[in-house]
């Protein structure tokens, strides 16, 4: 499985527009402002400086995401009913692949651990990728190209219909991202 099919795997987010296609439409109201029916980094990172989900897991309150906050913020985000694991049931929101949920499943007991999830991300090496300049912490825009990049899965520089479709049910209300 290529990096990018790994980063997809255990992060989702994404943007849509009024009046686009459907499913661009059925998502994200007015994020795609020049109306055609994509979504560019521009667009997308204006819209999602206005998500809440990357400051509730600044715990530091310094305006980065540390690996370790990057980590637990997301292991929360996946563990729905804050029980303390992360089971196959909570997998179809934002977890997309089920060959690295059960690699990552080291006792093999249908559930993810923090410490199994978080050996998991490292091994997927998601956090050192999107950290661009290397100074060991996420900037929101940083966390915001990370995620965007994800689902631009063809690497065309905007979220077209197909790519919003199959990610959708991650933003808005009880979605992953919770927007």
């Amino acid at each position: 499985m290529t990096l990018k099919a790994r980063n997809l795997a255990m992060t989702s987010i994404i943007a849509l527009g009024l009046g686009a296609a459907p499913a661009l439409a059925d998502c994200h109201g007015d994020w795609d402002t020049n109306q055609d029916a994509m979504l560019d980094q521009t667009e997308y990172g204006a819209a999602y400086g206005n998500n809440a989900w990357f400051g509730e897991r600044d715990r530091d309150g310094d305006g980065f995401l540390s690996e370790d906050e990057y980590r637990t913020g997301l292991y929360q985000s996946y563990d729905r009913n804050a029980d303390g694991l992360f089971s196959n049931d909570e997998q179809q929101v934002g977890f997309r692949s089920a060959d690295d949920y059960n690699a990552w499943d080291r006792d093999a007991d249908g559930a993810l651990n923090e410490e199994e999830f978080g050996a998991g991300l490292d091994e997927a090496g998601t956090f050192g990728t999107w950290d661009s300049d290397s100074d060991g912490l996420l900037s929101k825009d940083e966390f915001g190209a990370g995620v965007y990049g994800n689902y631009d899965t063809d690497e065309s520089g905007n979220l077209e219909e197909t790519e919003v479709g199959a990610n959708c049910d991650d933003y808005g209300e009880e979605g992953f991202w919770d927007f």
